[in-house]
């Protein structure tokens, strides 16, 4: 085992990246990090934000009376957090990057940060210096579906205002502002990025379509590439687990599709061109 991480999960975000966590969670040839998207990488000072919420309530709690049969706290996951919260604010480091992974012993572990996606290309290279055995994943979607997934879960979190559905020229005018819309929602875009640094970086993608479509062998080719023993299944997790298909979705109208069809359909058309497989029919779905 390498002396960091064994993998990253690039994204991208709403395609099926919480999938791949619990999967991985709950196998037992991993140890997980107790917070997904720990996104250290992604700023010159990560606020690691996740990781303090996180390590608050353990603090909390440890300093409140145990409940007789709860559960006691992985003494890994402690120590992670405890290491990865000093470093709030402070600048980037690779090297503290990388010995925060001690904690994972001889399981195999990473990090799935979807906004690695547009991860610099000098952190990159950094990676791939010191983690030559290093393996990248990317999880790619339907760019309309995957971006009406995020808008869904952003109005769960009472950070969209549904009003902006009202007509299809606001909706429009919002697409054209909204960031997450524009730098992380084109597949190709972020394929380019990640296969430029083939072969010193082991990368490969996967369709949100066959999680959903086929997740035992999406999960048998995902526990292969990252090194795993492919007949092993988890701890009581099936392949096709998903913690948040009974989430609260907006309901997408006939013209808001069509305006996030004209906005992707340069995309689309190029996703089937780049990447065959599932990308070739998202077109069409939109009349394209």
């Amino acid at each position: 085992m390498c002396s960091g991480p064994d993998f990253l999960c690039v994204g991208m975000a709403k395609a099926g990246t919480g999938w791949l966590g619990d999967q991985l969670r709950y196998h037992p040839q991993f140890w997980m990090p107790p917070v997904q998207e720990l996104a250290y990488l992604g700023r010159n000072a990560p606020a690691l934000r996740s990781a303090n919420r996180k390590f608050s309530r353990i603090q909390e709690r440890a300093r409140k009376k145990r409940k007789p049969g709860k559960s006691r706290t992985d003494e890994r996951d402690v120590a992670f957090l405890r290491d990865i919260t000093a470093c709030t604010g402070e600048e980037r480091s690779i090297d503290k990057y990388l010995s925060f992974f001690r904690h994972k012993g001889d399981l195999l572990s990473g990090d799935i940060s979807p906004g690695y996606s547009t991860l610099e290309t000098e952190v990159i290279s950094a990676l791939a210096a010191r983690l030559p055995d290093l393996r990248v994943i990317l999880l790619i979607r339907d760019p309309v579906e995957r971006l009406w997934s995020h808008i869904c879960m952003w109005h769960r979190n009472g950070k969209f205002d549904d009003t902006v559905l009202s007509t299809p020229f606001r909706f429009r005018e919002y697409l054209n502002d909204a960031e997450m819309a524009t730098r992380r929602s084109f597949p190709t875009t972020i394929l380019a990025h990640w296969e430029k640094f083939e072969p010193i970086i082991r990368f490969r993608h996967f369709f949100f379509d066959d999680i959903v479509a086929r997740p035992e062998n999406v999960r048998s080719e995902v526990l292969s590439f990252l090194g795993a023993d492919p007949e092993i299944a988890g701890d009581g997790i099936p392949a096709s687990y998903n913690r948040k298909s009974q989430s609260t979705k907006l309901a997408m109208t006939e013209p808001i599709k069509a305006v996030l069809a004209e906005h992707f359909a340069g995309e689309l058309r190029a996703c089937a061109t780049r990447m065959g497989g599932c990308a070739t029919k998202w077109a069409a779905k939109y009349g394209l």
